[in-house]
């Protein structure tokens, strides 16, 4: 019977998932050592490290349990399917065992090139999905067509993440709404 396939590897290894999630929400990454995992988990180490290489490679499955990368919504609209997304990110910054990750991780992955990657595809996944809804809109005459896709997701996305990270204000459905709807304003063709 192959390990991946083994009910009590799996269960093994949703504990130690779990209890990295755990520790990730209250000590963040730094304190999600493997030794802290196994502590808290009553795992071995020496199991742990037969899944993981390391604290990266355990962070990086712990951030895929509960990743849920964006939907290319297609409502017709490039304000309609920039909203659901806004919209989605605001929830992900906002609520649910991943909105105080980010931060974290993007502070980790200042020093570690391991999280730095974790960071780089996680950025990218999302991105890819606004990217393609951008140039969509503009395909469809929605922008400029000398809009620089990236400009405008910068301008989307920025204010969401700052205002997480410095003022404690909302990030909700309400505040990604006003922010699509004067980045379409500043851009409209």
């Amino acid at each position: 019977m192959s390990s991946t396939t083994d009910p009590r590897v799996r269960r093994t290894r949703a504990v130690v998932v779990t209890t990295a999630l755990g520790l990730l929400a209250e000590r963040g990454i730094a304190g999600t050592t493997i030794e802290a995992v196994a502590e808290r988990s009553g795992v071995a180490k020496t199991t742990i490290y037969r899944h993981w290489d390391g604290q990266a490679a355990l962070v990086f499955d712990a951030f895929d349990s509960i990743r849920r990368a964006p939907e290319d919504p297609d409502t017709g609209t490039l304000r309609g399917d920039l909203t659901d997304l806004l919209t989605g990110l605001a929830a992900a910054l906002s609520e649910g065992a991943a909105a105080g990750l980010w931060f974290a991780l993007v502070e980790a992955a200042e020093r570690d090139p391991g999280l730095a990657a974790l960071h780089r595809r996680e950025a990218e996944a999302r991105h890819g999905v606004i990217l393609r809804v951008i140039r969509r809109g503009i395909g469809r005459g929605e922008l400029p067509a000398d809009t620089d896709p990236a400009e405008v997701l910068d301008l989307l996305a920025g204010p969401l993440f700052y205002r997480r990270a410095t003022s404690g204000a909302p990030v909700d459905r309400s505040f990604a709404q006003r922010m699509v709807e004067r980045v379409l304003r500043a851009y409209a063709p």
